[in-house]
């Protein structure tokens, strides 16, 4: 059961819309988790995208909470489109299942991303059980009721590149340009990834 917060109109509503994104990915991505490896039904969405069933349900899993948390909020749902008020001076946005392409593939690289506009943001990992989040001030990740700050480090040397279009800033920058520079590859190690979590 996920415990929703109730809003607040003092200090503590960022707080509490932190949560209610927190809670809204971890319901979406346990819509994905339950339905790994099962037969999915596809909607074509042109251009060689499509959503699965899996899409729509994580979406709808994730709209409850935000409807059950913020009622008066209006929500924007990759798959269903715009929903409340169209004068809402709230919304959320939501992507239920970022890498659906990896997803329908049987590859567990896939994300749930819940964001108020100009406000709090969540990214859930349905199969590593992580939620990346952020406040607006700082980052930080959730791991068994446990929040640790997100600290970037360049040790590795390892970067997470995502290839999957559209691709807002070309034709200035390419991803795949910079895969291919001699001196990217010289000093690092990419890993592809089709979904938010490269990010």
């Amino acid at each position: 059961m996920i415990n929703l917060p109730v809003p607040h109109d003092d200090h503590g509503a960022r707080h509490d819309d932190t949560e209610v994104a927190i809670a809204a990915a971890r319901a979406g991505a346990e819509t994905v988790r339950a339905r790994y490896g099962r037969r999915l039904t596809r909607f074509d969405k042109g251009g060689g995208d499509f959503a699965t069933d899996a899409d729509v349900a994580a979406e709808e899993a994730i709209l409850g909470v935000i409807r059950a948390a913020r009622p008066h909020d209006a929500m924007c749902g990759e798959e269903g489109g715009r929903r409340g008020a169209a004068d809402a001076a709230r919304q959320w946005l939501v992507d239920p299942l970022c890498g659906t392409l990896n997803y329908a593939a049987g590859t567990m690289a896939v994300a749930v991303n819940v964001a108020l506009r100009g406000g709090p943001a969540a990214v859930a990992d349905p199969f590593g059980g992580e939620v990346l989040f952020t406040d607006g001030e700082t980052a930080r990740v959730r791991r068994d009721g446990h929040d640790t700050p997100l600290v970037p480090s360049a040790a590795t040397r390892l970067v997470d590149v995502n290839l999957d279009p559209p691709f807002p800033g070309a034709p200035a920058f390419r991803a795949v340009d910079l895969l291919a520079h001699p001196g990217f590859v010289r000093r690092l190690r990419p890993r592809v990834l089709s979904t938010t979590l490269a990010l």
